[in-house]
């Protein structure tokens, strides 16, 4: 069953990788990432945006190794606009080390909400790693370099 659930799931992504992404900002300053472009004058600063260019790579392209560590221990990253070059430190890192991973953007109440339930109530301090069910406050790279290794990702970019 379980690999039947991982071919399909590949399957998918390998068909969402071959597309294109649009990027846009609505009125109230939240971004939003889709297939299909915003309604003319719903959303400015519209980007188009091919797989290459926002740093993902092709599922059958990632080593056995990530590809596991990433059906094992998803990486998600939570930030916000506001964030400001700590979010895109933390950003570089989990692609310098080739790392799939979710980026979540925390704009709404509604999404700081879920984020402070994932902390178990505290305070959050962005960027916020989530790696399976592990979740750490604030960019240290050392921090979650050694959770992403205890993860199963490998140390350093894998070669193609």
């Amino acid at each position: 069953m379980r690999t039947w659930l991982m071919v399909v799931l590949l399957t998918m992504a390998v068909c969402a990788s071959a597309q294109t992404t649009y990027r846009w900002i609505d009125k109230e300053g939240k971004v939003h990432y889709g297939d299909q472009p915003p309604a003319t004058g719903e959303g400015k600063s519209v980007q188009q945006k091919k797989a290459s260019q926002l740093g993902v790579v092709a599922p059958q392209e990632l080593p056995y190794s990530v590809r596991q560590a990433a059906a094992d221990f998803p990486v998600t990253l939570y930030s916000q606009p506001q964030c400001g070059d700590v979010c895109g430190q933390a950003r570089q890192h989990l692609v310098g080390r080739s790392i799939p991973f979710t980026d979540k953007s925390v704009t709404t109440d509604a999404d700081a909400a879920s984020l402070k339930a994932l902390l178990g109530g505290a305070e959050a301090v962005l960027p916020v790693l989530q790696v399976g069910s592990r979740v750490v406050k604030g960019f240290q790279g050392s921090v979650w370099d050694n959770l992403l290794d205890a993860a199963g990702y490998p140390k350093a970019k894998p070669k193609p």
